[in-house]
């Protein structure tokens, strides 16, 4: 990738930035706001909970979505950016303009998903069984 197709994804990525950290801080202010009420209502306690776990959830995936984009932003700086941190092929221009702040190249972003996906059907008993 070129040094002007950097520069324009390292602004693309501080302006992205600078939005998720105000979502973010936004999303504090609103949990701060959701007070358990003294009620004896399970239709406004579930409310509530149901609310809770909407934030948290808008939260935590903003939140790993900033930390993402804030360590492309570093690997931008020490001239990293575009580098496949598993294989360390160079990840396509494509990928990256679609997905800035991705760190794998497609083929290991398959791999780490099918992985990740072997363990999931494992844990809930879908998978093969072990042999013994």
């Amino acid at each position: 990738m070129d040094v002007i197709k950097i520069k324009a994804m390292r602004e693309q990525l501080s302006d992205e930035q600078a939005r998720l950290t105000k979502f973010v801080e936004r999303s504090q202010l609103a949990a701060a706001d959701i007070k358990i009420e003294h009620t004896e209502d399970e239709g406004d306690l579930a409310t509530i909970s149901h609310d809770r776990d909407v934030l948290y959830n808008l939260h935590e995936g903003a939140f790993t979505r900033l930390q993402a984009i804030r360590a492309a932003i570093e690997s931008i700086d020490h001239g990293e950016y575009g580098a496949c941190v598993q294989c360390e092929e160079e990840i396509s221009e494509r990928r990256l303009e679609a997905v800035p702040w991705t760190t794998l190249c497609i083929r290991c972003q398959e791999g780490s998903e099918t992985q990740m996906a072997s363990l999931s059907m494992a844990r809930a008993g879908q998978g093969d069984e072990p042999e013994f």
